[in-house]
């Protein structure tokens, strides 16, 4: 993934003077510059948080959110950055207060602040694994912490609260299911089976929220990384995504969450599970990143390269596959033989 302009200055130039040279570069550029000062900045993150209220396209906007928080604090200052997404936060919300809504806003607000805790954990020999997890983490607090005070609200505990949610949005699925040209009994089908659906997303959904969190950060870290190879910007977390591996350790979490999925006591079952999941999703990951690794020692065009990620995101099997390879990459080593095999061309 690594652009000739980062290839250069990383052999050429150290590390530190490269990383500043970039930035000095970005923040002189039109395309992420606030040359018009906080006012400027404040109107573009204003209008991009309110396209994310919008319906259907929003969503769209809501998951690149953290890319352009990060983007606009590495070229501004995240101090910077921080009080003019905060004060667009608080327009927004005295707009929303006129409806008496404000749920839509939160999404956007938790989203926008990793984008600007991804840039602040950022710096030139900093870890892959602390740009992820720190903005990861907010995420995850967020969800949490809005289940807990529904909860609270509701004079629920937080699990009765995520059951609600779940109805309604498995009600919301089912309502959209009976407007399909599908037969009745189908349909009715489908009805009889909510609560049996309810029941196996409440006992996933922890896995559900650590997977989602990950996998939105993680793409926006590829896409923020896109972006500052344009400028020349180069951090080591981001230029060696493709060389990215999980910890030797982590391999007995997952034998010891499949073994915990065997046992009787449902406590131990349930975290079992979702352990389970998240562990297959992070060699998931290692399993993209040898995938990705192949790519660029081949020089596989971008277009192939989509269509092939494309496939992966609807196959399950091709997802299990790539899962396997990162899995048995603990043993194998599969990068080491493509280096060898292209050296050998």
């Amino acid at each position: 993934m690594t652009a000739v302009g980062v290839f250069i200055y990383s052999r050429i130039l150290p590390q530190q003077f490269s990383f500043q040279l970039g930035l000095k570069f970005l923040s002189t550029s039109n395309l992420l510059t606030i040359q018009g000062g906080f006012w400027r900045l404040l109107l573009i993150v204003f209008l991009y948080l309110a396209a994310c209220l919008l319906p259907f396209a929003g969503l769209l906007f809501l998951m690149t959110l953290p890319a352009l928080m990060f983007l606009l604090s590495i070229a501004n200052g995240w101090a910077k950055t921080m009080n003019a997404f905060f004060a667009a936060v608080a327009v927004i919300f005295v707009i929303l207060s006129l409806t008496h809504t404000f749920s839509p806003l939160l999404a956007p607000a938790v989203a926008g602040l990793a984008g600007i805790v991804m840039a602040r954990s950022a710096k030139p020999a900093t870890s892959i694994e602390t740009v992820i997890f720190l903005p990861s983490l907010v995420c995850l607090a967020a969800i949490a912490a809005f289940f807990v005070l529904s909860g609270i609200e509701l004079s629920m505990n937080p699990v009765q609260a995520v059951k609600k949610y779940l109805g309604e949005a498995v009600d919301l699925n089912i309502g959209l299911y009976s407007r399909l040209p599908l037969k009745p009994e189908e349909i009715k089908a489908i009805q009889d089976s909510k609560g049996a659906i309810i029941e196996l997303f409440l006992r996933i959904f922890p896995a559900i929220c650590i997977v989602s969190v990950l996998s939105v950060i993680w793409i926006n870290i590829l896409l923020a990384g896109k972006i500052l190879q344009k400028y020349a910007i180069e951090l080591a977390a981001f230029s060696e995504l493709s060389e990215w591996k999980t910890p030797a350790w982590l391999i007995w979490v997952f034998i010891a969450a499949g073994g915990m999925i065997a046992l009787p006591h449902t406590f131990v079952r349930f975290a079992g599970v979702n352990f389970f999941l998240v562990t297959a999703f992070l060699y998931l990951l290692q399993g993209l990143a040898i995938v990705s690794f192949f790519f660029q020692s081949r020089n596989i065009s971008m277009f192939f390269r989509i269509i092939v990620y494309f496939l992966i995101a609807l196959q399950q099997l091709l997802m299990i596959a790539v899962a396997t390879v990162g899995l048995f990459d603990l043993w194998f080593d599969f990068r080491k033989y493509f280096r060898k095999d292209h050296a050998t061309d």
